[in-house]
């Protein structure tokens, strides 16, 4: 894990600033920090990041030279300006690191979309293609629907380094009297088979980070849909270590478990006193990326209908799925059905039992398991 760790205490500064650092574990839920941190430190003779080194971004790219092996690109913040830009570094271990001296992607001009900050980078590669989404805020108040905003922006590159801004940026905007009205922002993305899948922190106000996770999908990595369901993860309750914000997500699909790790605080604005003030990094898992799946197989494996549904689920499975073990799930991972099946024709499921939400249908025997999704709506 490579993390953002901020604080006055390395070296002795007159203001907090962020750097990067690095930490392992063997189960992702107990974690051993790196005893040399930070690995990315801020410049210290001025310049574009001298602020703070932040939100990283980080791939293996197995067609890099061997000292180039990983890649980061992250934010940088500007001393004295808070402006936030985007840089890129390079490494043949994941922990020594040599930054590009110039920023890679910068702000817009002061009509454009990002013309405040850009930060929050999320880069995959595709054959020669290294794709990257990233948050972008106007600060420019001349009328346009995205002032005093942080929305998300799409920009392509063949090196990592010159990078291509997408003609109509933003890709993915606030919503409209939403949980997501002021803020949707540090997209993490993550591509699998034909579908691109990412998780975004959001918010709906202006004088506090108040974020949440959100989730949407993409079959190109441009238009996107979010899920009804969102937030996809939610603040913690009064009392907890993240009742103000759970944002800033990183998931991978470990096994057909989604794993998240994200930013939780409790404390909003910052108190007079501030050494109890923190930024800490929780983790949360889920048997499934979203509301939707658009996988082809499980599509012919099983149909599902109506979805969504009322009371009765009808299910018509494959002609190879004629003998089996049909179970639901909510998404706590809580069982709510098991039924054998004995025929693959016209199988239905009374839910008039079941309360409101997303479920997840599971079929299982000796040669398939394979799993679907349905919402029950009264």
């Amino acid at each position: 894990m490579w993390y953002t760790g901020g604080g006055f205490n390395y070296p002795p500064d007159t203001l907090m600033r962020s750097r990067i650092c690095y930490a392992t574990s063997t189960d992702g839920v107990t974690w051993n920090k790196y005893a040399a941190n930070p690995v990315l430190d801020i410049s210290y003779v001025g310049g574009w990041d001298s602020l703070g080194v932040e939100t990283v971004s980080i791939l293996i790219d197995s067609a890099a030279p061997s000292s180039e092996r990983y890649k980061m690109w992250y934010a940088g913040q500007t001393f004295n300006a808070y402006r936030y830009e985007i840089g890129y570094a390079y490494s043949p271990d994941g922990i020594s690191w040599t930054k590009y001296p110039t920023p890679v992607l910068q702000v817009g001009s002061a009509s454009e979309w990002d013309n405040g900050f850009i930060e929050g980078p999320s880069v995959i590669k595709e054959g020669n293609a290294y794709k990257m989404w990233y948050c972008g805020y106007d600060v420019t108040v001349d009328g346009s629907g995205t002032d005093g905003k942080a929305n998300i922006g799409y920009a392509t590159s063949t090196d990592g380094i010159l990078w291509t801004k997408y003609a109509n940026n933003p890709i993915m905007m606030t919503g409209v009297a939403t949980w997501d009205s002021i803020y949707v922002q540090d997209p993490h993305v993550i591509k699998e088979g034909s579908e691109y899948h990412m998780w975004y922190g959001g918010g709906q106000n202006d004088t506090y980070y108040d974020q949440q996770v959100g989730y949407a999908t993409s079959s190109d990595g441009i238009t996107w849909s979010k899920s009804p369901l969102n937030p996809v993860l939610t603040r913690g309750n009064p009392g907890e270590w993240d009742q103000i914000l759970s944002s800033f997500p990183s998931v991978l699909n470990d096994n057909n478990t989604y794993k998240m790790w994200y930013t939780g605080r409790d404390l909003d604005p910052l108190p007079a006193a501030s050494l109890n003030y923190y930024w800490e990094i929780g983790y949360a898992t889920s048997e499934i990326a979203g509301l939707f799946d658009n996988s082809k197989s499980v599509a012919e494996e099983m149909e599902l209908f109506p979805n969504p549904v009322a009371d009765l689920l009808g299910i018509r499975l494959s002609a190879e799925c004629n003998s089996g073990e049909l179970t639901i799930y909510d998404l706590q991972g809580q069982l709510k059905y098991s039924s054998s099946v004995v025929s693959a024709n016209n199988l239905q499921i009374d839910l008039s039992d079941f309360v409101n939400g997303t479920y997840i249908i599971q079929f299982q025997n000796a040669e398939k398991q394979f799993k679907n999704r349905f919402i029950l709506l009264r």
